[in-house]
Protein backbone atom coordinates (compact mmCIF):
# COMPACT_ATOMS: atom_id res chain seq x y z
CA UNK A 1 0.00 0.00 0.00
CA UNK A 2 1.04 3.38 -0.70
CA UNK A 3 3.08 5.27 2.32
CA UNK A 4 0.33 7.77 2.48
CA UNK A 5 -2.85 8.36 2.32
CA UNK A 6 -5.95 10.60 2.58
CA UNK A 7 -8.28 9.62 5.49
CA UNK A 8 -7.88 5.83 7.94
CA UNK A 9 -11.08 4.82 9.35
CA UNK A 10 -9.92 3.02 12.15
CA UNK A 11 -12.50 0.44 12.96
CA UNK A 12 -14.92 -1.97 10.21
CA UNK A 13 -17.70 -2.18 12.18
CA UNK A 14 -21.19 -0.60 10.59
CA UNK A 15 -20.55 2.93 11.71
CA UNK A 16 -16.90 2.66 10.56
CA UNK A 17 -18.59 1.00 6.73
CA UNK A 18 -21.53 3.48 7.14
CA UNK A 19 -18.52 6.41 7.66
CA UNK A 20 -16.05 5.33 4.88
CA UNK A 21 -19.31 5.20 2.00
CA UNK A 22 -20.46 8.79 2.76
CA UNK A 23 -16.80 10.10 2.72
CA UNK A 24 -16.27 7.83 -0.58
CA UNK A 25 -18.27 9.93 -2.38
CA UNK A 26 -16.18 13.36 -1.34
CA UNK A 27 -13.11 12.28 -1.35
CA UNK A 28 -9.98 9.46 -2.59
CA UNK A 29 -7.64 7.61 -0.55
CA UNK A 30 -9.83 6.52 2.05
CA UNK A 31 -8.25 3.15 3.90
CA UNK A 32 -10.08 1.13 6.53
CA UNK A 33 -8.01 -1.02 8.88
CA UNK A 34 -9.91 -3.60 10.80
CA UNK A 35 -7.86 -6.05 13.11
CA UNK A 36 -10.88 -8.57 13.01
CA UNK A 37 -10.38 -11.12 9.82
CA UNK A 38 -13.22 -10.05 8.60
CA UNK A 39 -16.04 -6.81 8.08
CA UNK A 40 -19.25 -9.05 8.89
CA UNK A 41 -18.23 -12.55 10.74
CA UNK A 42 -19.82 -11.62 14.09
CA UNK A 43 -17.07 -10.25 16.39
CA UNK A 44 -18.66 -6.80 16.37
CA UNK A 45 -20.93 -5.03 18.08
CA UNK A 46 -22.31 -4.49 14.63
CA UNK A 47 -23.56 -7.98 14.65
CA UNK A 48 -24.27 -9.01 18.35
CA UNK A 49 -27.07 -7.19 18.71
CA UNK A 50 -31.31 -7.37 17.76
CA UNK A 51 -31.34 -5.04 14.91
CA UNK A 52 -33.95 -2.77 16.10
CA UNK A 53 -34.23 0.76 14.66
CA UNK A 54 -34.77 3.23 17.35
CA UNK A 55 -36.89 6.01 17.01
CA UNK A 56 -35.48 8.38 19.05
CA UNK A 57 -37.78 8.34 22.23
CA UNK A 58 -35.37 7.51 25.12
CA UNK A 59 -32.65 10.07 25.03
CA UNK A 60 -33.12 13.73 26.71
CA UNK A 61 -32.08 17.00 25.48
CA UNK A 62 -29.82 17.70 28.18
CA UNK A 63 -27.43 14.34 29.16
CA UNK A 64 -28.19 12.41 25.65
CA UNK A 65 -28.33 15.38 22.91
CA UNK A 66 -26.30 13.72 19.99
CA UNK A 67 -27.93 10.20 20.57
CA UNK A 68 -31.60 12.00 20.85
CA UNK A 69 -30.72 14.07 17.33
CA UNK A 70 -29.08 11.48 15.65
CA UNK A 71 -31.07 8.66 16.09
CA UNK A 72 -34.55 10.66 14.98
CA UNK A 73 -32.71 11.42 11.60
CA UNK A 74 -30.76 8.55 11.32
CA UNK A 75 -33.90 6.58 11.57
CA UNK A 76 -35.37 8.62 8.26
CA UNK A 77 -32.07 8.32 6.64
CA UNK A 78 -31.67 4.03 7.82
CA UNK A 79 -35.42 2.94 5.95
CA UNK A 80 -34.52 5.15 2.77
CA UNK A 81 -30.91 3.54 2.54
CA UNK A 82 -32.18 -0.25 3.16
CA UNK A 83 -35.21 0.55 0.42
CA UNK A 84 -32.75 1.83 -2.39
CA UNK A 85 -30.07 -1.12 -1.42
CA UNK A 86 -32.11 -3.94 -0.56
CA UNK A 87 -31.37 -4.42 2.67
CA UNK A 88 -33.98 -6.25 4.65
CA UNK A 89 -35.63 -3.89 7.13
CA UNK A 90 -39.35 -3.48 8.67
CA UNK A 91 -41.00 -0.39 10.44
CA UNK A 92 -42.78 -2.79 12.68
CA UNK A 93 -43.69 -0.03 15.44
CA UNK A 94 -43.26 -0.62 18.72
CA UNK A 95 -45.12 -0.92 22.04
CA UNK A 96 -43.70 0.24 25.15
CA UNK A 97 -46.11 -1.32 27.95
CA UNK A 98 -47.18 -0.30 31.57
CA UNK A 99 -47.91 -2.91 33.74
CA UNK A 100 -49.12 -0.71 36.70
CA UNK A 101 -50.09 2.59 38.10
CA UNK A 102 -46.07 3.68 38.15
CA UNK A 103 -45.45 2.70 34.84
CA UNK A 104 -48.09 4.47 33.45
CA UNK A 105 -47.08 7.52 34.47
CA UNK A 106 -43.42 7.08 33.09
CA UNK A 107 -44.94 6.57 30.13
CA UNK A 108 -46.25 10.15 30.06
CA UNK A 109 -42.51 11.04 30.95
CA UNK A 110 -41.65 9.45 27.51
CA UNK A 111 -44.39 10.72 25.38
CA UNK A 112 -43.25 14.14 26.13
CA UNK A 113 -39.63 12.98 25.31
CA UNK A 114 -40.73 12.01 21.84
CA UNK A 115 -42.58 15.43 21.29
CA UNK A 116 -39.67 17.02 22.13
CA UNK A 117 -37.16 15.33 20.40
CA UNK A 118 -39.90 15.21 17.15
CA UNK A 119 -40.52 11.65 16.66
CA UNK A 120 -43.52 11.39 14.63
CA UNK A 121 -46.74 9.68 15.57
CA UNK A 122 -46.16 8.35 18.94
CA UNK A 123 -49.07 7.77 21.10
CA UNK A 124 -50.60 6.45 24.56
CA UNK A 125 -52.86 3.71 24.21
CA UNK A 126 -55.38 1.72 26.10
CA UNK A 127 -54.76 -1.77 27.46
CA UNK A 128 -57.40 -2.89 25.25
CA UNK A 129 -55.60 -1.74 22.19
CA UNK A 130 -52.58 -3.29 23.05
CA UNK A 131 -54.54 -6.54 23.35
CA UNK A 132 -55.83 -6.21 19.28
CA UNK A 133 -52.50 -5.31 18.51
CA UNK A 134 -50.40 -8.45 20.42
CA UNK A 135 -52.80 -10.18 21.93
CA UNK A 136 -50.24 -12.19 24.03
CA UNK A 137 -49.05 -8.82 25.21
CA UNK A 138 -50.94 -7.80 28.81
CA UNK A 139 -50.57 -4.45 29.80
CA UNK A 140 -53.15 -1.20 31.44
CA UNK A 141 -51.59 1.15 28.84
CA UNK A 142 -48.91 1.82 25.98
CA UNK A 143 -47.36 4.09 24.15
CA UNK A 144 -47.25 3.27 20.17
CA UNK A 145 -44.34 4.36 18.12
CA UNK A 146 -44.99 3.59 14.46
CA UNK A 147 -41.34 4.43 13.67
CA UNK A 148 -39.33 1.65 15.08
CA UNK A 149 -38.57 -1.44 13.53
CA UNK A 150 -36.03 -3.69 12.66
CA UNK A 151 -32.92 -4.41 10.55
CA UNK A 152 -31.04 -7.23 9.58
CA UNK A 153 -27.44 -5.54 10.77
CA UNK A 154 -24.78 -8.04 9.12
CA UNK A 155 -26.69 -7.37 5.73
CA UNK A 156 -26.41 -3.83 6.48
CA UNK A 157 -22.48 -3.70 7.42
CA UNK A 158 -22.16 -5.95 4.34
CA UNK A 159 -24.00 -3.73 2.31
CA UNK A 160 -22.15 -0.36 3.00
CA UNK A 161 -18.65 -1.97 2.66
CA UNK A 162 -19.78 -2.74 -1.04
CA UNK A 163 -20.47 0.66 -1.48
CA UNK A 164 -17.76 2.03 -0.02
CA UNK A 165 -15.49 -0.63 -1.64
CA UNK A 166 -17.25 0.36 -5.12
CA UNK A 167 -16.11 3.98 -4.48
CA UNK A 168 -12.44 3.16 -4.09
CA UNK A 169 -12.40 2.72 -0.43
CA UNK A 170 -9.70 -0.19 0.64
CA UNK A 171 -10.10 -2.14 3.26
CA UNK A 172 -7.71 -4.22 4.93
CA UNK A 173 -8.66 -6.66 7.36
CA UNK A 174 -6.49 -8.35 10.21
CA UNK A 175 -4.77 -5.06 10.14
CA UNK A 176 -4.12 -3.68 13.80
CA UNK A 177 -3.22 -0.02 14.39
CA UNK A 178 -0.84 0.35 16.97
CA UNK A 179 1.02 3.51 16.68
CA UNK A 180 -0.87 7.45 16.19
CA UNK A 181 1.39 9.94 16.32
CA UNK A 182 2.05 13.89 14.83
CA UNK A 183 4.08 13.62 12.11
CA UNK A 184 4.29 17.57 10.71
CA UNK A 185 0.76 18.47 9.49
CA UNK A 186 -0.15 14.67 8.87
CA UNK A 187 -0.75 11.71 11.36
CA UNK A 188 1.77 8.39 11.25
CA UNK A 189 -0.19 5.29 11.90
CA UNK A 190 2.06 1.91 12.86
CA UNK A 191 0.02 -0.79 11.42
CA UNK A 192 0.58 -4.71 12.39
CA UNK A 193 -0.50 -7.23 9.55
CA UNK A 194 -1.88 -10.99 10.37
CA UNK A 195 1.95 -12.50 9.98
CA UNK A 196 2.92 -9.88 12.33
CA UNK A 197 4.89 -8.03 9.60
CA UNK A 198 4.91 -4.24 10.66
CA UNK A 199 4.32 -1.23 8.04
CA UNK A 200 4.01 2.80 8.83
CA UNK A 201 1.69 5.11 6.70
CA UNK A 202 1.27 8.80 6.86
CA UNK A 203 -2.84 10.07 6.62
CA UNK A 204 -4.11 13.38 6.52
CA UNK A 205 -7.26 12.45 9.21
CA UNK A 206 -7.30 9.61 11.50
CA UNK A 207 -11.44 8.46 12.22
CA UNK A 208 -11.65 6.86 15.04
CA UNK A 209 -14.70 3.85 14.62
CA UNK A 210 -12.79 1.42 17.33
CA UNK A 211 -16.02 0.38 18.89
CA UNK A 212 -15.35 -0.86 22.81
CA UNK A 213 -11.86 -0.36 21.82
CA UNK A 214 -12.25 2.84 20.87
CA UNK A 215 -11.20 4.50 24.41
CA UNK A 216 -7.69 2.33 23.91
CA UNK A 217 -7.22 3.94 20.44
CA UNK A 218 -8.30 7.44 22.07
CA UNK A 219 -5.39 7.31 24.58
CA UNK A 220 -2.93 5.68 21.68
CA UNK A 221 -2.52 9.16 20.34
CA UNK A 222 -3.48 11.01 23.18
CA UNK A 223 -2.47 9.48 26.82
CA UNK A 224 -4.31 12.12 28.58
CA UNK A 225 -7.64 11.21 26.83
CA UNK A 226 -10.49 11.52 29.54
CA UNK A 227 -12.80 8.67 27.95
CA UNK A 228 -13.03 5.29 29.46
CA UNK A 229 -14.92 1.79 28.50
CA UNK A 230 -17.44 0.97 31.14
CA UNK A 231 -17.76 -2.67 30.19
CA UNK A 232 -21.35 -4.13 30.07
CA UNK A 233 -22.12 -7.26 28.40
CA UNK A 234 -25.28 -7.87 27.08
CA UNK A 235 -27.00 -11.60 26.78
CA UNK A 236 -29.92 -12.61 24.78
CA UNK A 237 -32.35 -16.10 24.14
CA UNK A 238 -34.32 -16.52 21.37
CA UNK A 239 -37.91 -17.98 21.70
CA UNK A 240 -39.12 -20.12 18.54
CA UNK A 241 -42.52 -19.25 18.35
CA UNK A 242 -43.38 -22.42 15.54
CA UNK A 243 -43.16 -24.76 19.35
CA UNK A 244 -45.90 -22.77 20.63
CA UNK A 245 -47.57 -21.23 18.00
CA UNK A 246 -50.59 -20.22 20.36
CA UNK A 247 -47.67 -17.89 21.80
CA UNK A 248 -47.75 -15.98 18.90
CA UNK A 249 -45.86 -12.40 18.53
CA UNK A 250 -47.93 -10.62 15.62
CA UNK A 251 -44.25 -8.53 14.90
CA UNK A 252 -44.31 -5.72 16.76
CA UNK A 253 -41.21 -4.95 19.41
CA UNK A 254 -42.31 -5.18 22.58
CA UNK A 255 -40.66 -3.36 25.53
CA UNK A 256 -40.89 -2.71 28.91
CA UNK A 257 -40.97 1.15 30.63
CA UNK A 258 -37.50 1.80 30.93
CA UNK A 259 -35.18 0.17 33.41
CA UNK A 260 -32.20 1.50 35.75
CA UNK A 261 -28.73 -0.80 35.81
CA UNK A 262 -26.25 0.13 38.70
CA UNK A 263 -22.66 -0.40 37.41
CA UNK A 264 -19.37 0.65 39.21
CA UNK A 265 -19.36 3.98 37.46
CA UNK A 266 -22.85 5.29 38.17
CA UNK A 267 -26.97 3.96 37.40
CA UNK A 268 -28.05 3.66 34.14
CA UNK A 269 -31.39 4.00 32.77
CA UNK A 270 -31.76 0.89 29.78
CA UNK A 271 -34.51 0.04 27.46
CA UNK A 272 -35.23 -2.91 29.29
CA UNK A 273 -35.21 -6.91 28.21
CA UNK A 274 -37.68 -6.89 25.28
CA UNK A 275 -39.26 -8.99 22.45
CA UNK A 276 -38.03 -8.45 18.98
CA UNK A 277 -39.34 -10.12 15.72
CA UNK A 278 -36.85 -11.44 13.63
CA UNK A 279 -36.76 -12.40 10.11
CA UNK A 280 -38.03 -15.60 8.26
CA UNK A 281 -34.38 -14.83 6.46
CA UNK A 282 -31.99 -12.31 5.09
CA UNK A 283 -33.91 -11.96 1.55
CA UNK A 284 -35.18 -9.05 -0.07
CA UNK A 285 -37.94 -7.73 0.42
CA UNK A 286 -37.81 -9.04 3.26
CA UNK A 287 -40.75 -10.68 5.99
CA UNK A 288 -40.92 -11.80 9.71
CA UNK A 289 -40.99 -15.49 10.89
CA UNK A 290 -41.94 -16.59 14.12
CA UNK A 291 -38.88 -16.45 16.25
CA UNK A 292 -38.70 -13.64 18.69
CA UNK A 293 -35.20 -12.49 20.37
CA UNK A 294 -35.57 -11.59 23.91
CA UNK A 295 -32.65 -9.49 25.46
CA UNK A 296 -30.35 -7.82 26.39
CA UNK A 297 -29.80 -8.86 29.66
CA UNK A 298 -26.87 -6.34 30.39
CA UNK A 299 -24.35 -7.51 33.02
CA UNK A 300 -20.98 -5.35 34.51
CA UNK A 301 -18.08 -6.75 34.09
CA UNK A 302 -14.55 -6.24 35.19
CA UNK A 303 -12.96 -5.38 31.76
CA UNK A 304 -13.50 -5.19 28.11
CA UNK A 305 -11.94 -9.16 28.02
CA UNK A 306 -14.38 -10.33 29.43
CA UNK A 307 -17.38 -10.78 26.25
CA UNK A 308 -17.65 -13.98 26.82
CA UNK A 309 -18.97 -15.97 30.58
CA UNK A 310 -21.67 -18.29 31.68
CA UNK A 311 -24.84 -17.41 30.64
CA UNK A 312 -27.39 -15.84 32.39
CA UNK A 313 -29.98 -18.89 32.90
CA UNK A 314 -33.05 -18.46 30.79
CA UNK A 315 -35.51 -18.04 33.92
CA UNK A 316 -33.58 -14.88 34.73
CA UNK A 317 -34.81 -13.75 31.21
CA UNK A 318 -38.41 -15.06 31.14
CA UNK A 319 -39.01 -13.16 34.95
CA UNK A 320 -38.21 -10.47 33.20
CA UNK A 321 -40.77 -10.45 30.47
CA UNK A 322 -43.79 -12.42 32.48
CA UNK A 323 -45.02 -9.46 33.82
CA UNK A 324 -46.11 -8.05 30.33
CA UNK A 325 -46.03 -11.40 28.60
CA UNK A 326 -47.27 -13.86 31.12
CA UNK A 327 -47.20 -17.41 29.53
CA UNK A 328 -43.64 -17.59 28.56
CA UNK A 329 -41.95 -20.67 29.99
CA UNK A 330 -38.56 -21.07 31.30
CA UNK A 331 -37.88 -23.83 28.89
CA UNK A 332 -39.47 -21.51 25.87
CA UNK A 333 -36.22 -20.15 25.51
CA UNK A 334 -32.93 -20.78 23.68
CA UNK A 335 -29.37 -19.11 24.38
CA UNK A 336 -28.81 -16.65 21.32
CA UNK A 337 -25.45 -14.72 22.03
CA UNK A 338 -23.63 -12.27 24.15
CA UNK A 339 -21.62 -9.22 23.36
CA UNK A 340 -20.00 -6.33 25.09
CA UNK A 341 -21.32 -2.82 24.76
CA UNK A 342 -19.35 0.78 24.00
CA UNK A 343 -20.68 2.22 26.91
CA UNK A 344 -18.48 5.09 28.46
CA UNK A 345 -17.95 5.69 32.22
CA UNK A 346 -19.66 8.87 33.35
CA UNK A 347 -20.92 9.74 29.58
CA UNK A 348 -24.24 8.78 28.61
CA UNK A 349 -24.18 10.40 24.92
CA UNK A 350 -22.02 9.57 22.08
CA UNK A 351 -18.76 11.63 21.91
CA UNK A 352 -18.26 12.60 18.19
CA UNK A 353 -15.60 15.48 17.90
CA UNK A 354 -12.19 16.33 17.17
CA UNK A 355 -8.90 15.19 19.43
CA UNK A 356 -8.60 18.04 22.02
CA UNK A 357 -5.17 18.59 20.82
CA UNK A 358 -5.19 17.69 17.49
CA UNK A 359 -8.38 18.44 14.52
CA UNK A 360 -7.26 16.05 12.17
CA UNK A 361 -7.86 12.87 14.96
CA UNK A 362 -11.87 12.61 15.20
CA UNK A 363 -13.05 10.33 18.30
CA UNK A 364 -16.18 7.86 18.01
CA UNK A 365 -16.42 6.76 21.43
CA UNK A 366 -19.47 5.78 23.28
CA UNK A 367 -21.37 4.30 20.09
CA UNK A 368 -23.82 2.33 21.91
CA UNK A 369 -27.42 1.79 21.09
CA UNK A 370 -28.98 3.38 19.40
CA UNK A 371 -25.82 3.36 17.06
CA UNK A 372 -26.72 1.25 14.25
CA UNK A 373 -30.19 3.47 13.84
CA UNK A 374 -27.82 6.25 13.78
CA UNK A 375 -24.90 5.03 11.42
CA UNK A 376 -25.58 7.00 8.84
CA UNK A 377 -26.30 10.53 10.61
CA UNK A 378 -23.00 9.89 12.32
CA UNK A 379 -21.36 9.43 9.02
CA UNK A 380 -22.60 12.83 7.95
CA UNK A 381 -21.53 14.11 11.14
CA UNK A 382 -18.05 13.50 10.47
CA UNK A 383 -18.01 14.39 7.24
CA UNK A 384 -19.25 18.09 8.35
CA UNK A 385 -16.25 18.05 11.24
CA UNK A 386 -13.90 17.39 8.46
CA UNK A 387 -15.73 20.08 6.22
CA UNK A 388 -15.24 22.59 9.01
CA UNK A 389 -11.31 21.75 9.71
CA UNK A 390 -10.67 21.94 6.11
CA UNK A 391 -12.23 25.69 5.93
Amino acid sequence: MSNEISIAIVGGGVVGCAVAWELSRHYDGIFVFEKNPGITQGENQSSRNSGVIHSGIYYDQKTRPLKAELCVKGNRFLYDFCDRHEVPALKTGKLMVATNGYEDNVLDIYLERARQNRVPGVKKISGAKVKKLEPNVKAISALFVPTAGIVEPTTLTYRLYTLASGEGVQFMTATEVTGIEPEDDLLRLTIRYRDGHEDQVRTGVVINSGGVDADLLARLFNPDSPFELDPVRGESYKFYGHKRPELEVRGMNIYPTPQSVVTPYGQHFTVGVHLTPAFEDISFPPSLGTTVTIGPKLIPVEDRQARAGKPVEANVFSEKIRSFFPDIKDEDLIWHQAGLQARLKDNPDFIIEADADNPHFINLLGIDSPGLTACLSIARRVKEIIVTSNE
